[in-house]
């Protein structure tokens, strides 16, 4: 576990409140969220996704199976993350699909079922180490 105070860097693997992994896979860079990601875990959430842009040019696919809770904090940082590069989103329930309905952020934001079909849509090929 980090800190609260801790900010990741190149060399460490996610592992927080609100990260339970980060890493590289075959051309694209996985971030798994969970728990409720709000306003004071987001440093959490950048350090992450900054090592994914500093360490791989591929898409960042966030696995959203352990996310309790989001809010507007975590959804304008997908957004932004979007202006650097492709960013997809897999396994997300009803409640972070219907965010991303009622702000439009669907459009931007693609959302898959799992993995695979991400991988799919994304033309990556399909990994036998899945998160």
């Amino acid at each position: 576990m980090m800190d609260s105070g801790h900010k990741l860097d190149d060399s460490e693997a996610a592992a927080s409140p609100a990260v339970s992994y980060s890493r590289p896979e075959e051309g694209l860079w996985i971030i798994g969220l969970r728990g409720d990601v709000e306003l004071h875990l987001m440093e959490e959430v950048e350090a992450a996704t900054g090592v994914a842009l500093r360490q791989s040019r591929g898409p960042v696919l966030f696995d959203l199976r352990e996310l309790g809770f989001c809010d507007s904090s975590l959804l304008n940082h997908l957004l932004r993350t979007t202006r650097q590069r492709q960013v997809a989103l897999f396994g997300a329930d009803r409640n972070v699909r219907r965010l991303l309905e009622v702000t439009g952020a669907e459009t931007v934001l693609p959302l898959y079922p799992d993995l695979d079909a991400a991988r799919t849509a994304l033309s990556l090929p399909p990994s036998p180490d899945r998160p």
